[in-house]
């Protein structure tokens, strides 16, 4: 708990934080920019909060979270702070599992933010059907399934987290592992960024007739991504976490003639 709330005071000076606000605003922008369309379908609340559904899932939330989590492991490097922590004495992987439970906490701080400005923009457009009951159900959809994809996403989070090198090409990896959850094929019942779409949205793989998803397999295979993550991190060897990757250093040229 110490090192959580000695993460949480250190948010302040996060840069990756406020960015994580502007993609939540963002994502919100994305999710209710159909609602304007001329196309002959009732604008609802429900629409809207679907779209929002799958825009964080799909599009924004994955690449995210591995951003936000691997630049606060990067950020002890960066900023010198390793060598002062490590003196105390912390054990690199108990500073690392702070570092993933704060990152959860903002996943779902994240979450509760998409949800309350997709509501106020629909409210400002004055959408029908966005009743208490409906509300609560929509929220629990959107924070259980950025919470999902916080797991779908947690080996390259902790790939991130360990090799400070890695964070940038990890971010564009999650982008795409998330993008491919737009695609519709029975294999990827499989494929842990649409299982979370399996369990959390009601209009996945509707009005299709050539897929079948089901609950069952999606869990299962998140729950395959968890048991994998844990594998990993305690795989990895923790001595080389927060440090660079080895580059080979050029020879100094000799002075002079």
């Amino acid at each position: 708990m110490n090192v959580v709330f000695a993460e949480l005071e250190k948010l302040k000076r996060y840069g990756m934080v406020k960015a994580g606000f502007l993609v939540t605003i963002l994502a919100a922008l994305y999710a209710f920019a159909p609602a304007f369309a001329n196309d002959g379908v009732r604008k609802t609340f429900p629409l809207v909060m679907n779209n929002l559904l799958e825009s964080n899932c799909i599009y924004f939330f994955p690449a995210m979270i591995v951003l936000i989590g691997g630049c606060m492991a990067r950020r002890e490097y960066t900023d010198d702070t390793l060598k002062n922590i490590l003196t105390v004495p912390l054990p690199l992987q108990r500073l690392l599992l702070g570092k993933m439970a704060v990152l959860f906490l903002l996943t779902v701080g994240f979450s509760v933010l998409s949800f309350l400005l997709g509501t106020a923009f629909c409210f400002a457009a004055g959408l029908p059907d966005a009743t208490l009951p409906i509300l609560a159900e929509w929220l629990l959809r959107i924070v259980a399934g950025n919470v999902l994809v916080f797991v779908a996403v947690l080996p390259l989070t902790i790939v991130a987290a360990l090799f400070v090198d890695s964070v940038y090409a990890c971010t564009a990896v999650g982008f795409v592992y998330g993008f491919f959850a737009s695609m519709e094929s029975p294999i990827l019942n499989y494929y842990p960024a649409k299982a979370v779409l399996i369990l959390v949205d009601p209009q996945c793989g509707v009005g299709y007739d050539f897929v079948h998803y089901a609950a069952a397999p999606a869990a299962l295979t998140l729950l395959a991504v968890l048991l994998a993550s844990v594998l990993l991190f305690a795989l990895l060897n923790p001595a080389r976490a927060l440090h660079p990757l080895k580059t080979t250093k050029k020879a100094a040229r000799a002075k002079g003639w």
